[in-house]
């Protein structure tokens, strides 16, 4: 039998899914998946409710659920206003340039959030000044700096207890500092734009890619601390290649995943006496070549071996708990050849008639881990 993971379903997508759902929830957030709203999404999110993450930006701008993840990977990888904007377009040609323009920063307004700049100097002296003099700004105005001081905190252990303040509060700052104390603020430089994070958006605090990609040390992945290429090291390349090294952490975090479940899975084979082997890995799928009798055994070592998987990004990520919605794969196809999906009978020009018709072949089955606990009529690997 052919027992593999469900395609386009774990392993490359729930590898960048777990990234932003978990590392962005990890820290600086707390120690609870979902604590973010962007983890919350992709926990609870259901595909065929509508209700997941593509699904959601889809209907928002009108274009299909596909494209609708092009535009979110691109963004969540750096794309910003212009290629936003571009692709907009390219997938929805009713569009005019206006109007796309405004949608693309609708988008990043309340996905990405609002860019804060950190603090220069200057910046810390203005800060210093108005916490001395807190009579001269208004209440809405010391709210919303409140609020952003707030998220800087929340922020401290990525950004070295750094101050990050948007551009439109600072201005505001400015603008006081120059009426009460002289023309000389408005020629001075409060913020550094080149250091920044995002503040109000569902993925603000997914920040912490970046952070990584952009570590002064040699970036590296958070599950098993494999360093990035060093033709890609910041002290070399400095702040070029930005999305290439942000897409890095989660590409490279996905092949962590890869090999992970490839050692679990190869261990309990073993362990278990289970007669299986490794026969193809394509981008999100793994499939292995299993003996009759041992495939429904096979197929909850996979669930297993996820399960190990998943743990093991969680605790370097600082997290002490596992949903059981993301402890087991969705489903583990168990089949008798090779084909995207169990239940397609290949149809062809020269197999017109079909796998059953012709060969006998029957479809496979997609199990998730109640189906197969149900099969073996046992939670154990042990052969009975």
């Amino acid at each position: 039998a052919v027992v593999s993971t469900q395609s386009d379903r774990e392993l490359m997508d729930s590898g960048e899914r777990l990234l932003e759902g978990i590392g962005e929830s990890g820290r600086p957030l707390g120690t609870v998946h979902g604590s973010s709203p962007l983890g919350w999404m992709c926990l609870q999110g259901d595909k065929s409710l509508g209700t997941d993450m593509h699904s959601r930006t889809a209907e928002a701008i009108g274009i299909s659920r596909h494209n609708a993840k092009v535009v979110n990977y691109a963004r969540i990888y750096g794309a910003g206003l212009g290629l936003t904007q571009k692709l907009l377009q390219t997938f929805n040609p009713q569009l005019d340039a206006k109007e796309a323009k405004r949608k693309a920063a609708q988008i990043l307004e309340s996905t990405k959030g609002v860019k804060m700049q950190r603090l220069t100097a200057a910046g810390m002296l203005s800060l210093d000044i108005f916490n001395k003099h807190l009579t001269i700004i208004s209440p809405e105005l010391k709210e919303q700096l409140a609020i952003e001081l707030s998220y800087c905190e929340e922020m401290s252990s990525y950004t070295n207890s750094n101050v990050y303040l948007t551009k439109k509060t600072v201005e505001a700052l400015r603008q006081l500092l120059t009426k009460e104390w002289g023309g000389k603020w408005s020629y001075t430089s409060l913020q550094d734009p080149s250091d920044y994070i995002y503040y109000g958006g569902t993925e603000s605090h997914i920040t912490a890619l970046e952070f990584i990609a952009n570590s002064s040390s040699v970036p590296r992945t958070p599950a098993l601390d494999c360093a990035i290429a060093k033709s890609l090291q910041p002290d070399l390349v400095g702040q070029d290649f930005a999305m290439s090294r942000t897409n890095w952490v989660v590409q490279s975090s996905a092949v962590d995943y890869l090999h992970l479940l490839l050692t679990n899975s190869n261990w309990l084979f073993k362990e278990y006496n289970i007669d299986a082997r490794f026969i193809l890995s394509i981008h999100d799928e793994v499939r292995y070549l299993v003996r009759s009798k041992d495939r429904y055994r096979a197929a909850l070592v996979l669930h297993v071996s996820n399960l190990y998987t998943r743990s093991m990004f969680a605790y370097k990520l600082g997290m002490r708990d596992l949903p059981n919605s993301v402890a087991f794969f969705s489903a583990v196809d168990v089949d008798w050849v090779m084909r995207k999906e169990v239940d397609l009978d290949c149809r062809s020009p020269s197999n017109q008639n079909g796998l059953r018709e012709t060969y006998g072949i029957p479809f496979g089955e997609s199990l998730d881990i109640h189906e197969v606990l149900d099969k073996l009529k046992s939670t154990s690997l042990v052969d009975t």
